[in-house]
């Protein structure tokens, strides 16, 4: 992706024009792509999955000089951080849940727009791990389906997340393009719409509420009405956001709007987690915030994984279990962890909203 694409775009994209004459008809089957990042499936995934993760030029923005270098780097740092990566993982079983999260998630928009009155078939595709984009767009192919709505399980836009996913996804129909023209089958080639951002789309916003309300339930009742509410988002390096990257403002709006929602102002605190590299990283960082939440007397904290919206590594595993013995460590009796949004409906509906809404701007439902 060239430097521009980490700028704001338009809330609808597409890959190819469309006449008028190939609209599609309201029996025919809409595809939808569900992008994800991925997450190695088993310990011995992990070093090849660090791979890709870290050969990304999106993902990992490295100076044009050594960007020649880049997969020779990414797997030194692989074979580095390997065995680090995979104690990780097994101590959450050995494996990543994302796929398995994120293929829920999928069936659930499915079915939510079939209640919609929308014929729609609904795939993953990841960035680093399987099923790659390449695979997602076979499996449309095999359908024959031949127009779809590529919809993030990012809310906020980054170069990092939706734009590298949108880099693998095109190049991913251009390869299957290339191949259908070899065989004499171009005019099949897929259609593309795109959902770039939702950052405050009411649906998402809405399960988020449900799961920071259900988090808060847990502390003590005495404490409730002070408890501080820790917004942790995964953090990117600095030189990301001054680049132009708009992460951070649609993070901050997502996290306005819940503190409007539930009236957490003076309680909640935006924060970063998963640095990585001695670049400059967002700050304050999660373990800094769970910090001054101790030294500040607190004795619960409630902390709100926001944007991720499935369970997997970052969740598992550095909050539920290195932040929490953290916070245990500095005093903090109660740590409240609230789920990500999942399967929960009001995201499910939201996502199906937005793919409903991307096929109807393009004339396809």
């Amino acid at each position: 992706m060239n430097a521009s694409a980490a700028r704001p775009t338009p809330a609808f994209g597409h890959a190819l024009q469309m006449s008028e004459s190939s609209k599609t008809s309201l029996g025919e089957h809409l595809g939808v792509v569900l992008l994800n990042l991925g997450g190695p499936d088993n310990l011995a995934a992990v070093e090849p999955f660090l791979r890709n993760l870290f050969a990304d030029p999106d993902v990992i923005q490295l100076p044009p000089v050594v960007r020649l270098f880049q997969p020779l780097i990414a797997r030194m740092i692989a074979q580095r951080r390997g065995p680090q990566s995979r104690a990780a993982y097994a101590q959450i079983g050995g494996r990543s849940p994302i796929a398995d999260e994120s293929q829920a998630q999928a069936e659930a928009v499915t079915t939510a727009l079939g209640q919609r009155g929308v014929r729609e078939h609904a795939v993953v595709a990841m960035g680093c791990w399987h099923p790659f984009s390449d695979e997602a767009i076979a499996t449309l192919a095999s359908l024959g389906i031949r127009r779809a709505v590529a919809v993030p399980l990012f809310p906020h836009y980054s170069r990092t997340t939706t734009g590298s996913s949108f880099v693998a996804l095109d190049k991913a129909i251009a390869r299957a393009k290339a191949g259908r023209a070899f065989g004499n089958r171009a005019s099949d080639t897929l259609e593309l719409a795109r959902v770039e951002r939702y950052p405050t789309a009411s649906g998402y916003l809405d399960a988020l509420v449900d799961r920071v309300r259900a988090a808060a339930a847990i502390v003590p009742h005495g404490e409730r009405a002070t408890v501080p509410v820790l917004f942790s988002a995964h953090g990117l390096p600095e030189s990301y956001i001054q680049r132009g990257d708009p992460y951070l403002d649609e993070i901050r709006m997502t996290v306005a709007a819940i503190v409007e929602r539930l009236g957490l102002a003076g309680r909640a605190r935006l924060c970063f987690q998963s640095r990585v590299g001695p670049q400059r990283w967002l700050g304050p960082t999660t373990e800094e915030a769970l910090g001054a939440v101790a030294r500040e007397g607190h004795r619960s904290v409630v902390v709100v994984p926001v944007a991720f919206t499935g369970e997997h590594i970052e969740t598992l595993q550095e909050i539920d279990i290195l932040y929490k013995e953290e916070a245990e460590r500095a005093g903090i009796a109660c740590f409240a962890r609230a789920r990500t949004v999942g399967t929960h409906p009001a995201f499910i509906g939201a996502l199906a909203d937005l793919a409903l809404d991307a096929a109807r701007a393009r004339g396809w439902a």
